[in-house]
């Protein structure tokens, strides 16, 4: 394969990993407090708004974070099929094979779980420190 498509492939992972490392899609947590009920009495529209609008903010971000995890990890694995030596003993290519496909595997899974988040059948995991939080009005 031809050292641009090696070179190209290099500066995609570099520029997703730069995303990863300069954005805040890694923030600490502000999760979304309810406010007092003293009262007894339902929430309001404005602050069941504030809610979902920080459940979607929150299912966002995690979802975004992790499709970026899932393309440097399929990046990775280009990289490495493209330095994969064709005059490896077999035994030794099947091992080489088995590490790519294995982070090709985990880009799948990253992929998988940033999809389930987006359609609601997976929470944004507790200890997930992709958290986001509009407040209150």
């Amino acid at each position: 394969m031809p050292t641009r498509n090696f070179s190209t492939i290099d500066a995609a992972s570099r520029a997703i990993n730069f995303v990863l490392t300069e954005t805040e899609l890694g923030a600490t947590p502000a999760h979304y407090f309810e406010p007092t009920n003293l009262g007894g009495l339902p929430p309001t529209a404005s602050e069941l708004r504030v809610k979902e609008d920080t459940e979607l903010g929150n299912r966002t971000r995690f979802a975004t974070h992790m499709c970026l995890m899932s393309a440097s990890q399929a990046l990775k694995a280009c990289l490495d099929l493209l330095s994969c030596e064709v005059d490896l003993p077999p035994h030794e290519r099947t091992r080489k094979l088995a590490e790519i496909a294995s982070k090709a595997r985990a880009a799948e899974e990253m992929a998988a779980q940033a999809a389930g988040v987006l359609r609601g059948e997976v929470t944004v995991p507790e200890n997930a420190s992709i958290v986001v939080s509009r407040g209150t009005q």
